[in-house]
């Protein structure tokens, strides 16, 4: 068993109560022995804020624990930023928190709660201040605001936001007039990429900062994580809980569940063992579209689609939409030709360098 990250207990989706008995702390740090030495702690949700009370428990009995184990936790929280009070961030700074902050841009007010823009924008600027918080923002779009993408991630770049994260909602369908109004903001915020990595060296942007060729994804959902839900469930990642709460009955339920956390410590071993092999398939050569399979494909080591994520479309596990497959061709095309670009920028400076020297 070799669960790196875990995320337990949690996955908040609503306001729970902060109480954590002395018997619930036996069970719920059951898997803390099995961890590594530097280990990975995610908060997430839902909104986890709504237990801040809860989370500020967990962390001062993991101090202990952490010592008596010589282990080091590395903490990350997801959050729409809506509760980051004052005494919030500076706990969060305190114990070195990495912060996801979910931030539409320039479509926020329409996306999120009206008036949430610039409120979210202040946030940045003040999280951006603390020397001890790693701020991320992700930023998601869909057909509606795709329009305000290229400028949203603009007005990220001049706020110095450090690492930045898009990601397109694929939960109702691009039409063709979506897809090309997204390849048009792409090809955009590649040129805005581009004259800033000429400005600054450097490309905050996650998803233009890997090197292409990368080799076939594959999910890492209880591969290197698990993830232990309010209810006690022990799953893979936080969206497959999500994605089978109204599929219970269903022969994947079955395939991808480790059970309850009871049942899991009586025979964690075989349990692992036995649904790890499900989630070993998720790999994006097992996956296929309704005109191809993924394995065939020219683009499939560029390719990275979260299976659980495109099955919220309604499409079986493994099963991609067309509209996804394009979403993803264009994103990859417009990579590689950024990726290119700054090599051929890196060259030129290095033949300069050495041209100096001699």
């Amino acid at each position: 068993m070799t669960t790196a990250i875990l995320a337990a207990p949690i996955v908040i989706r609503k306001k729970a109560e902060n109480t954590w008995t002395i018997p619930q702390q036996k069970k719920h740090w059951f898997f803390l022995p099995w961890l590594k030495k530097n280990y990975f702690l995610n908060f997430c949700g839902g909104e986890p804020l709504l237990s801040f009370n809860l989370i500020k428990k967990i962390l001062s009995f993991l101090d202990k624990k952490n010592k008596e184990l010589k282990k080091r936790a590395n903490y990350s929280l997801t959050t729409n930023g809506s509760l980051l009070t004052e005494e919030v961030i500076q706990f969060l700074n305190k114990y070195k928190f990495s912060v996801v902050l979910s931030f539409d841009g320039l479509a926020q007010d329409s996306q999120r709660k009206k008036g949430s823009f610039q409120k979210t924008v202040s946030l940045i600027e003040k999280l951006l201040k603390c020397p001890d918080i790693e701020l991320l923002v992700n930023s998601v779009f869909t057909p509606q605001s795709v329009d305000s993408f290229s400028k949203s991630i603009q007005l990220l770049l001049d706020l110095d936001v450090p690492e930045i994260n898009f990601a397109f909602s694929i939960l109702q369908p691009w039409k063709k007039d979506s897809l090309l109004k997204l390849m048009n903001e792409i090809k955009k915020l590649r040129t805005i990429l581009l004259a800033h990595y000429n400005k600054k060296g450097a490309f905050p942007v996650m998803n233009f900062s890997n090197e292409p060729g990368r080799g076939i994804f594959y999910c890492a959902a209880g591969k290197d994580r698990l993830v232990l839900t309010p209810d006690e469930e022990v799953w893979g990642c936080q969206l497959f809980p999500e994605y089978f709460n109204e599929r219970k009955n269903s022969p994947e339920f079955r395939k991808f569940f480790f059970g309850t956390l009871d049942n899991f410590m009586g025979d964690y071993k075989n349990i692992y063992r036995r649904i790890h092999k499900n989630y070993a398939w998720l790999a994006m050569d097992n996956y296929s579209t309704p005109t191809m399979d993924c394995c065939l494909c020219s683009d499939l080591d560029d390719c990275q689609i979260c299976p659980i994520n495109a099955a919220f479309t309604g499409s079986p596990l493994g099963k991609i939409p067309d509209y996804v497959c394009e979403i993803q061709k264009i994103k990859i095309k417009e990579i590689k030709k950024f990726r290119e670009e700054t090599s051929k920028k890196s060259k030129g400076k290095d033949c300069k360098k050495k041209a100096r020297k001699l």
